[in-house]
């Protein structure tokens, strides 16, 4: 207990001790160990930017059970239709029979939504764009929670496909305002009602990728009707993931994808997914399979790139303090070594030198006394 109270003593004295090597080396990783704790909590910040990644975070809830958000992106000229969507959702069903994986009571295994991108031109009283409609379905808005300004989301559960959700950029170029719901407006030739008015995210990343034309959010049924060579270019569902990676190699297998590509938003930041980041640095910009990404893609890639980087930095900061505490370790049990083969000794030698010598007190006081 005396040593443990010494010791603040004696590491302040060690301090005051300090020449300019030693006080440069101190300051320099203390500095670097705070750096690498702020690229960490930055990778952090980052990883936590999107709204549109947390999907099988929410769907999951208190369960115990884990699920993975999984979404795939399809060539533009090899799309898919809703009657695609239809076949694959019964396959992966029968998968998930087979695995014995079930919903609780009331609830849904699973959850999925599907999109399709057209060039479109709207027009209202007060004017009119030419602008990217985005044709939905499933549950869209539930991958997507864009905020409402005013009015509702497309429900896929509502047999009339005549609502359109319109961003603000529109609504404001449309008809000067956001509070539009039951207003119509003219979509290629064809009416329409206004259900709603969104918010885009304000986070840095998707302000980056987002073009900032405006655009439209239309069933896809809809968007088939205008146009009948639309297609399905992405795919996003929520499922069960009871070991790693199963909910991405499930939807890989079942999954006509072709040269598409099929991502695992829900492991985006994990340590492995960014080290194959920081793999494929350069060659991940370049693009040949004809995938054409939405906005909200390219924002997470781009969080992903800025994620990987501070990873690195991170690590390379931390690598200055852990070898200078490797050093200052190795050193200390050194010293630790040279002290015990040499001071243990002489301890040991001099205790049994003073038992002997205690015998021998011992034997000659009792000698002395039996004369």
């Amino acid at each position: 207990m005396r040593h443990l109270r010494e010791l603040p003593r004696r590491m302040l004295a060690a301090i005051r001790g300090f020449g300019f090597k030693q006080w440069f080396l101190l300051v320099l990783n203390v500095v670097l160990v705070l750096a690498s704790i702020g690229c960490a909590v930055g990778m952090n910040m980052v990883g936590g930017a999107l709204t549109s990644l947390t999907a099988a975070e929410r769907f999951r809830g208190g369960a115990e059970s884990r699920f993975a958000h999984v979404a795939c992106y399809l060539p533009v000229d090899d799309g898919k239709s809703e009657e695609d969507i239809l076949s694959f959702r019964r396959t992966l069903e029968g998968r998930m029979m087979e695995q014995s994986l079930e919903a609780a009571e009331g609830g849904r295994l699973y959850l999925d939504a599907y999109h399709g991108v057209q060039p479109v031109s709207i027009s209202a009283e007060g004017g009119s764009a030419s602008v990217k409609a985005v044709g939905v379905g499933g549950d869209f808005f539930y991958f997507h929670p864009l905020t409402l300004r005013s009015g509702a989301y497309i429900d896929s559960e509502d047999l009339m496909d005549d609502l359109v959700i319109l961003d603000e950029e529109i609504a404001w170029r449309l008809y000067g305002g956001t509070n539009l719901a039951g207003m119509p407006v003219t979509i290629n030739g064809e009416h329409f009602l206004i259900g709603g008015v969104v918010a885009r995210e304000t986070d840095f990343a998707t302000e980056r990728a987002y073009p900032g034309d405006g655009g439209v959010y239309m069933s896809f049924s809809a968007m088939k009707r205008l146009n009948e060579d639309a297609a399905i270019t992405g795919y996003e569902i929520v499922m069960p993931d009871p070991i790693t990676s199963y909910a991405k190699g499930v939807v890989s297998d079942t999954f006509p994808i072709g040269a598409g590509d099929v991502v695992e938003n829900s492991r985006r930041y994990s340590f492995s997914h960014l080290w194959e980041v920081l793999r494929s640095f350069g060659e991940r910009s370049m693009r040949s399979n004809g995938v054409i990404y939405p906005y909200w893609e390219n924002a997470a890639r781009l969080t992903e790139d800025y994620a990987a980087l501070l990873l690195l930095l991170s690590a390379l900061f931390a690598v200055c303090p852990v070898v200078f505490i490797l050093v200052l370790s190795i050193r200390d049990i050194r010293r630790a070594y040279r002290f015990a083969k040499v001071k243990i000794p002489e301890k040991v030698d001099a205790a049994v030198e003073k038992r002997k010598e205690e015998r021998l007190e011992k034997a000659y006081q009792k000698k002395a006394g039996g004369e």
